[in-house]
């Protein structure tokens, strides 16, 4: 229980700071993203603006807004520009500022970027990134294409993507490590409450048996001397119900306290044959229909008592809760797509729509509040001792309302 809680504990707190680091980079990346993508706009902006080149290093600082801009900084960029009038004839081509193009690229790549549908864009050259602009002059109507190599820009972005991928990596797993030394003081106080829980029910329940044993004796012997009546009757059916609430409590303590469960290899087919057989009569005295397919050769790995007790409660469950004249049925096939044994014990049960089935597997839980009408003996346990044989199977639990019927599912 301690470790499945820890387990538990850790992927919770896990998967909280997943969710954070995610955040956190995506929003970095995101302000990263408009940060360069500002800065390229910029560049572009000021270079058009200035007819292919950089003006006063005062006046490009105050432009792109940093301080630290020198001449130095400004001959770092990779550059060029072409002016070409509206037939696409050539006036200018600056090539100052960048070695590895060609005037006849500079033009090729200049007449590209007028046929592009908006004024900006990018395209590759070899392993080279470049962004350009498009500007309309004004007084000789001519166009002035600028185009900046962006590479360093975009490495700059993902390198800061990775590092901070990086760094979130390293981050998590000292998270995990810091949790997983942590995590045992973490869930001491539930431990201890649950651990409180479970020795209040077998304590309170073998205290009880005293005084429920005195009461039956009590009234055997009322009945020895005065003879049975209503009264005695009453005594003892109430002690008896109590009697088996208690039995109910513990069994189920000392199941949540079975974490280490072994598990062989069973005839699951020959085993649900032999618990249908047994309620069998239960339903023919009900007057219920009882329907069996049972595929044969299905085994699983449980224990064999365990299984047994859960495939007695769901068909309990099913003869007690079934409508009057209803069906109750059970079938037991292999999943082909998953190799799964597969249980679903059904009864017949015609209000069953708008129900939270959900609650069925909650301790206490009672039938009464949405499952039909019937007075029917039970404590509002059974269910849940189902789920908790099942978890212990290492399988799954279900329960799903249709075409009239209730269906409690088992995949083990």
């Amino acid at each position: 229980m301690l470790h499945k809680l820890r387990i538990r504990f850790i992927l919770i707190a896990s998967a909280a700071i997943i969710c954070v680091l995610v955040v956190i980079i995506g929003v970095l990346n995101s302000a990263r993203f408009i940060q360069t993508d500002g800065e390229i706009k910029a560049v572009l902006n000021i270079l058009s603006d200035n007819n292919g080149d950089f003006p006063s290093v005062k006046e490009t600082a105050e432009v792109l807004g940093n301080d630290r801009i020198s001449i130095d900084t400004i001959n770092q960029y990779r550059y060029f520009s072409v002016q070409l009038n509206q037939d696409e004839t050539i006036q200018e081509v600056k090539l100052d500022h960048i070695s590895n193009i060609s005037e006849e690229l500079a033009i090729k790549y200049a007449r590209e970027a007028l046929l592009y549908p908006r004024k900006q864009g990018s395209f590759n050259i070899g392993s080279q990134l470049y962004t350009f602009q498009v500007t309309r002059l004004a007084k000789s109507k001519a166009y002035l294409v600028v185009i900046l190599d962006a590479t360093n820009y975009i490495d700059e972005r993902n390198d800061f993507l990775v590092l901070s991928i990086q760094l979130s990596v390293y981050s998590l797993i000292f998270f995990i490590m810091v949790v997983s030394i942590v995590s045992n003081q973490a869930i001491r106080p539930y431990i201890n409450n649950y651990e409180k829980q479970k020795r209040f029910i077998t304590n309170a329940g073998h205290e009880l048996k005293t005084p429920l044993a005195i009461i039956s004796a009590n009234t055997e012997l009322q009945e020895l001397m005065t003879g049975e009546n209503e009264w005695t009757q009453s005594t003892k059916e109430q002690v008896k119900r109590l009697s088996d609430l208690i039995n109910h409590l513990i069994s189920q303590a000392r199941l949540e306290e079975q974490a280490d469960l072994s598990l062989v290899d069973l005839d699951f087919s020959a085993l649900v044959r032999k618990v249908a057989s047994n309620f069998k009569s239960v339903t023919e005295k009900a007057g219920q229909g009882y329907q069996l397919s049972i595929e044969e050769g299905i085994r699983v790995k449980a224990s064999e008592n365990e299984l047994y007790e859960l495939v007695s409660i769901l068909l309990d469950n099913a003869c007690k809760y079934c409508d009057p004249n209803g069906q109750v049925r059970v079938s037991l096939s292999k999943k082909k797509w998953s190799k799964q044994a597969s249980l679903t014990i059904s009864n017949s049960y015609a209000d069953g729509k708008n129900i939270d089935y959900n609650r069925f597997f909650d301790r206490f839980y009672r039938k009464e509040e949405s499952h039909n009408n019937q007075k029917q003996s039970g404590y509002g346990i059974g269910l849940s001792m189902a789920q908790g044989l099942v978890q212990l199977f290492k399988g799954k639990i279900s329960v799903s309302y249709k075409q009239g019927m209730i269906h409690f599912t088992v995949l083990l």
